[in-house]
């Protein structure tokens, strides 16, 4: 490894996806597969080249957008609305913090944004829709449509998601008619989100530019992955130990897949990913997330836990009657 870690694991299972244009297709090589795993696709046909969608075309088409500045983190916050993340990686961290301070743009211009990047400033964008938001309509292959009525977006935060909704390539194995949130990725060498699951998702993680490293697991005993405490933390879909280099393994299995431009790496529920860059230079990525019915629902019990646990400590702290047990 070449940031001075190692991690013993074995490769996703890699398919010749050429011939898998629609959503039928996809279900009919997942049947194949060994259910409810990973599978890297590759040659899968899009709606335009996948690796056309760089730094150096986003720069062009839509570099003017200036970006807002970053929202204060605010728990309970709807998961229907849209964000837009910068964090700042510092070339001797080897991953991000499980919540890291956000750098605010302060107003500047997408490209000036990614030409800082491509000069080494180690900041990291991700911006995403609001879930459910976007969705490929039966009457056209070749679109997709953003459509976001939270009223949470008047602060114009979807800004550069209508931007580059309408522009990236997408595979055409995404189902119609099925609502789903996207995410984009801009970054660079060395980037790293760190260890975490997104649980009740269904998801095509696109490579556009540059090379990313996808470590994977679904262990039987999820204290493998040691997520923070749901009861005295909001972040329990995050690992503490923030890398899979970092965790006792104890014999479960690993996996990995290493993406270059035009893959798609498909992710089924629950599993738990790490995804570093490992190229030089820029990184382009697009995520695909369609969410089940349990997301909502368990996310919510989960946040009312903590929610509860904390006001618990707060009444214990004032000395209230009835909240010594």
């Amino acid at each position: 490894d070449a940031d001075g870690s190692s991690v013993r694991a074995q490769g996703v299972r890699v398919v010749n996806a050429a011939g898998v244009d629609s959503e039928e297709r996809l279900r009919a090589l997942l049947a194949k597969a060994p259910p409810d795993e990973p599978l890297l696709l590759r040659g899968a046909p899009f709606s335009q080249d996948a690796t056309v969608f760089t730094f150096d075309k986003l720069s062009r088409d839509v570099g003017n957008v200036l970006l807002p500045r970053t929202p204060a983190a605010k728990q309970g916050a709807s998961s229907y609305r849209s964000l837009i993340f910068i964090a700042a990686q510092a070339r001797e961290e080897k991953v991000l913090a499980a919540a890291p301070p956000p750098w605010n743009p302060d107003g500047c211009s997408l490209a000036t944004f990614l030409r800082g990047v491509t000069e080494g400033s180690g900041h990291y964008l991700t911006t995403r829709s609001g879930k459910a938001s976007c969705y490929r309509p039966l009457d056209k292959s070749d679109e997709l449509i953003y459509d976001n009525a939270a009223e949470e977006d008047a602060d114009g935060h979807d800004v550069l998601i209508k931007a580059l909704v309408p522009r990236v390539p997408f595979p055409l194995a995404l189902p119609r008619e099925q609502k789903f949130r996207i995410a984009f990725w801009m970054g660079a060498e060395g980037n790293n989100i760190g260890l975490h699951s997104d649980l009740f998702t269904e998801q095509f993680l696109v490579q556009h530019q540059g090379v990313k490293e996808v470590l994977l697991l679904l262990p039987d005993d999820a204290s493998v992955v040691a997520p923070y405490p749901f009861l005295s933390s909001p972040m329990w879909f995050k690992s503490e130990r923030r890398r899979v280099s970092n965790l006792d393994l104890r014999g479960e299995r690993c996996l990995s897949a290493e993406l270059h431009p035009g893959d798609i790496l498909y992710m089924p529920l629950w599993w738990w990913h790490e995804v570093r860059t490992i190229s030089p230079g820029p990184s382009v990525s697009t995520t695909f997330r369609f969410h089940t019915e349990d997301a909502d629902r368990f996310s919510k019990v989960m946040n009312a836990f903590y929610h509860f646990h904390n006001m618990r400590k707060i009444d214990r702290a004032a000395g209230l009657p009835g909240t010594s047990g």
